[in-house]
């Protein structure tokens, strides 16, 4: 048995609105994060998964630790979810940024996101949280009926929900994941983890303090998410 989701894979819960549509309808506060895929977990062929009673499937033998940013906390935080609840960025659709503009050169965020590679380690880089794009490019409309002189008239507004998205990270430690009990004494895969860690350091305004934290170097990316005067990273810094 093989689990689906790599580590540092982006996915997100089945109930995402925009694995169905290119845009969210409804409260953006409902809408489930995207996640990256931390740890995966293969139980045993002793895993209870059916009912006693009613034999219907309650759980699975493939389960993942996924870990998301609540941007109000200002903090990561982890779930745990087995495999079918989950679905891969693949899936998604994302509108473009301007969608009556067809003239400019587009690149789906599905295919830059496929571009993603681990980061060298570079102390004091900038890197960035893969679903940073993703959480930044999601689009809700609504809709609203004018009553004007008794015509009605229905406006649709679109904006972007930008909850969830993350701060940029800068790279402060680098250590081995510990690679214990991996395995059943039968030889089986017990538990797949990225073999590096990244220690990175952000400024929380939530909580008024500078936080850091170690997660997988998959988590991350060092392509700029978006264009600045001057580069993020670049070799001659000013003294």
């Amino acid at each position: 048995m093989k689990n689906k989701f790599p580590i540092g894979c982006i996915v997100t819960f089945k109930s995402h609105p925009l694995l169905y549509d290119f845009m969210i309808k409804g409260d953006g506060k409902l809408v489930p994060p995207f996640m990256l895929v931390k740890e995966a977990f293969i139980e045993d062929k002793k895993k209870k998964i059916a009912d006693e009673v009613t034999g219907e499937t309650i759980a699975e033998r493939i389960k993942y630790t996924c870990v998301f940013f609540d941007d109000n906390k200002n903090e990561f935080k982890e779930v745990v979810l087995y495999e079918k609840m989950l679905s891969s960025f693949k899936k998604i659709h994302i509108a473009r940024k301007n969608e009556n503009d067809k003239s400019t050169e587009y690149e789906s965020l599905i295919e830059e996101a496929k571009k993603y590679s681990i980061p060298e380690y570079e102390y004091g880089k900038i890197v960035y949280f893969k679903t940073k794009k993703f959480e930044i490019f999601k689009k809700r409309n609504s809709k609203k009926t004018i009553l004007e002189e008794g015509n009605s008239k229905e406006t649709t507004t679109i904006q972007y929900i930008v909850n969830y998205s993350t701060p940029e990270f800068v790279l402060s430690g680098i250590k081995k994941e510990t690679l214990d009990n991996l395995f059943y004494p039968d030889g089986n895969i017990k538990k797949v983890v990225s073999e590096i860690l990244y220690k990175v350091k952000w400024f929380n305004a939530a909580q008024m303090k500078f936080s850091e934290v170690y997660l997988p170097a998959e988590c991350f990316t060092d392509i700029q998410p978006f264009e600045t005067k001057v580069p993020h990273n670049t070799k001659k810094e000013d003294n």
